[in-house]
């Protein structure tokens, strides 16, 4: 029972996501129709392993192209989804490509199967490589994607918070890991854990939470690029606008002048203490496009426009902080212009290398 139970985890957790996910997979973003796609396919892997330990090795051998083609698609797939949430929201024929290696496997698996069976092992082999070379791709092209869409939210946004893709890093982390489990268990030899249960623990239950986690977390996953195009769309005459701006150059008057203005708008007029303040705001108030002040914040201010906030709110709490009336971090973080006492701590730490409470203690 105990074996039956431990064999079988993985594939269970894979179902249930897929079958969750599939529910609105018509009206579902994406990313989501996606991560169904991830799960089925992961459903078709696991239940491959359950067949190769139950011993049913006639069956198995029926589903092994099958089971390779899910091996060899599923972080190529996954590689999509964090494209799907962090650059491009609609699905491109382009990435097809990514699915080449898989169809190749699978084709190799199967003609040994049907016409060269002394060269079964040789094809096993020759698609545990393809997958070894996949891990380390999809870690590193992954968060590439990522940090160009942190990069990005932090130009547009003064509060991150809730916009982020740590999670996704996370995910990629996990992912490295059971993909080097995958490849020490393929080194050892799945016989080997077949004979022992105990053994066979270590690597069933890390691949169901990790397999939890990316269902779990990708089915809560709220905000992504589709929202922030949709918060950074401008009107045609700004966009038109703008291109014209930026063929001409900033002009070193105008350069200094909107310097001098961003001080006074954030040092006089405290427009850092909106909470939810984005680039658009500030370029409205100074009357000018969003390209200049963010030129301007990163080449003369030397930092994001996120950082750049961040410092006056940060510089505002201090202040708070330095009261008689001892206020709590509720009413610092809201007073300042954050977007919760989490995002205070953090960007509190970032500036000062310390925490408001022992930042209170020291005065």
């Amino acid at each position: 029972m105990f074996k039956d139970i431990i064999s079988l985890l993985p594939f269970f957790v894979c179902f249930f996501w897929t079958v969750v996910l599939s529910v609105d997979f018509k009206n579902n973003k994406t990313s989501l129709r996606l991560l169904t796609i991830f799960m089925g396919l992961s459903t078709i892997l696991y239940f491959s392993h359950a067949l190769f330990f139950y011993g049913y090795c006639e069956l198995y051998a029926r589903f092994d192209p099958l089971y390779t083609f899910a091996l060899l698609s599923v972080y190529p797939l996954f590689y999509i989804y964090i494209k799907s949430i962090a650059k491009e929201p609609r699905i491109s024929v382009n990435n097809l490509y990514l699915f080449i290696p898989s169809i190749i496997g699978s084709f190799l698996v199967l003609s040994t199967h049907l016409f060269f069976p002394n060269f079964i092992e040789v094809a096993g082999k020759f698609a545990r490589l393809i997958f070894v070379v996949q891990v380390p791709l999809v870690l590193v092209y992954g968060s590439r994607l990522i940090r160009e869409y942190h990069k990005k939210i932090n130009e547009y946004y003064s509060s991150t918070e809730g916009r982020e893709l740590d999670w996704l890093n996370r995910m990629l982390i996990l992912l490295l890991f059971t993909g080097v489990l995958s490849m020490s268990a393929g080194i050892i030899g799945r016989e080997y854990f077949a004979e022992s249960t105990a053994l066979l623990v270590i690597p069933s239950l890390a691949f169901s939470v990790m397999l939890f986690y990316i269902g779990h977390t990708g089915f809560s996953q709220k905000f992504s690029v589709i929202d922030f195009n949709i918060d950074s769309s401008e009107s045609k005459s700004d966009i038109k606008d703008e291109h014209k701006d930026n063929s001409l150059g900033i002009q070193e008057k105008t350069r200094e002048k909107l310097k001098n203005d961003l001080y006074a708008l954030f040092a006089e007029k405290e427009i850092f203490r909106r909470t939810d303040l984005r680039i658009t705001d500030v370029s409205a108030e100074l009357g000018t496009n969003r390209s200049y002040i963010s030129s301007v914040v990163n080449v003369e201010f030397n930092t994001t426009f996120t950082d750049f906030v961040n410092h006056y709110r940060v510089e505002y709490a201090k202040k708070l902080l330095l009261l008689e009336e001892n206020h709590i971090l509720d009413y610092i973080a809201e007073e300042s212009g954050f977007a919760s006492v989490n995002s205070l701590l953090r960007a509190f730490r970032k500036e000062t290398g310390t925490t408001p409470g022992q930042f209170r203690k020291k005065r």
